[in-house]
C-alpha cells in the first residue's frame, strides 16, 4: 500500500508542479537523465548484484520481445484501417511497443506484488524493453525523420547506456561481496526512481492536447494498457497448453507477463519528441497512460499475482 501512496504522490506531485510553476517545457527532459543515467544504474548494481538469476530467465525476457511484435502488427493494420500517416505510427511505436518498466514498471512491480519480484522487473526492463528502446525504435524513429543513424552508431548508444553497463557489472561482479557503505549508497540512490520518475511522467500531462490527438490517443492507450497484453498473454497460454503446463504457475513469468501491461514508455515519448514525430502525442501517451494504468494494472494484478 506504502508503493502504490508513493506513485500517486508522485504522480500528482508532477501534475500540481506543472500547473502551479513557471517550469520549461524541457523540465523533465533533467529529471530524465538523472532517473535514467543515475537512479536505474544504481538500482540495477544494488538489485541484481545478489539475486538469483530464474533457471527459465529466456521465457522470462521473451514477454517484451513479444509485446513489441504484437504491437507492431496491431499498429500496422490500424494504420490501413484509420490511414494513420507514418509518422504518428511510428510515434505510437515508440512509446507503446516497449513497456515504461523502469519508470513506472518497478513502483508498480513493488506496488501490486511486492519488493522481492524488483529483479524480474529490472532482467525485463534491461534485457529486453531498453535493448528494444535503443536499437530497433531508434532506428526506427531516425529513419521515418530523415536523421542518419548508422548500424554502428545504434550498437554503440546501446552498449553505453549506463543501465546497461550497470546490469554486466552487477552479473560480473557477483561473486565479489560490496562493502556495507557502498551497497547502502547505491540503495539511496536507486530509491528515487520511483518518486521521482512519476513526478517526471506527471510533469508531462498536457490535458489541453487531447481533443486534437483523441483519436490516436485512443488508440495508443487501447493497445498499450489492454490489447497487446491480452495477445501476449495469449500466447503464453497457448505455449503452457502445447509444451510445458507450468509456464504460467512460475510466479517470474506472470511477473514479466505483468510487465506487458505497464504504461507507455518515457524514454521513447522522449526520443520521438526530440525528433518531431506527431508532437505532442508521444508526451500526452506517457501523460495519460500513466495515471490511468494505475486502474487498469490493478486489474491485471488480480489474475497474474503469484
Amino acid at each position: 500500500m506504502s508503493a502504490l501512496v508513493v506513485v500517486l504522490v508522485g504522480l500528482v506531485a508532477g501534475v500540481v508542479a506543472q500547473r502551479s510553476f513557471q517550469l520549461p517545457d524541457d523540465a523533465p527532459r533533467a529529471l530524465n537523465i538523472w532517473l535514467l543515467d543515475v537512479a536505474l544504474p544504481a538500482l540495477t548494481l544494488h538489485v541484481l548484484h545478489g539475486v538469483e538469476i530464474p533457471s527459465n530467465v529466456a521465457i522470462v525476457v521473451a514477454a517484451p520481445y513479444l509485446l513489441f511484435a504484437v504491437t507492431v502488427l496491431i499498429y500496422l493494420a490500424a494504420a490501413r484501417l484509420m490511414r494513420l500517416p507514418r509518422e504518428v505510427v511510428v510515434a505510437l511505436l515508440a512509446a507503446t511497443a516497449v513497456a515504461n518498466t523502469s519508470f513506472v514498471g518497478i513502483p508498480m512491480v513493488t506496488a501490486f506484488f511486492g519488493e522481492q519480484w524488483v529483479p524480474v522487473a529490472l532482467l525485463a526492463d534491461q534485457l529486453g524493453s531498453s535493448l528494444l528502446l535503443n536499437t530497433v525504435v531508434l532506428v526506427l524513429v531516425t529513419a521515418t525523420a530523415g536523421a542518419a543513424s548508422t548500424p554502428l552508431a545504434v550498437a554503440r548508444r546501446a552498449l553505453a547506456r549506463p543501465s546497461l553497463i550497470a546490469l554486466v557489472l552487477a552479473l560480473a561482479l557477483r561473486p565479489v561481496g560490496f562493502p556495507a557503505w557502498l551497497d547502502e549508497a547505491l540503495a539511496s540512490i536507486g530509491a528515487t526512481l520511483t518518486p521521482l520518475a512519476l513526478f517526471s511522467v506527471g510533469l508531462q500531462l498536457r490535458l489541453p492536447a487531447v481533443r486534437r490527438w483523441r483519436r490516436e490517443l485512443a488508440l495508443g492507450l487501447v493497445v498499450k494498457l489492454a490489447v497487446a497484453p491480452v495477445v501476449v498473454l495469449g500466447c503464453y497460454a497457448l505455449a503452457d497448453a502445447l509444451t510445458d503446463p507450468d509456464v504460467l504457475t512460475d510466479p517470474n513469468v506472470r511477473v514479466a507477463l505483468f510487465e506487458t501491461a505497464i504504461p507507455p514508455m518515457v524514454a521513447g515519448a522522449i526520443i520521438a519528441n526530440r525528433h518531431g514525430l506527431a508532437p505532442p502525442l508521444p508526451s500526452l501517451l506517457v501523460g495519460v497512460g500513466a495515471p490511468l494504468s494505475v486502474l487498469t494494472l490493478a486489474v491485471w494484478s488480480l489474475p497474474l499475482h503469484p
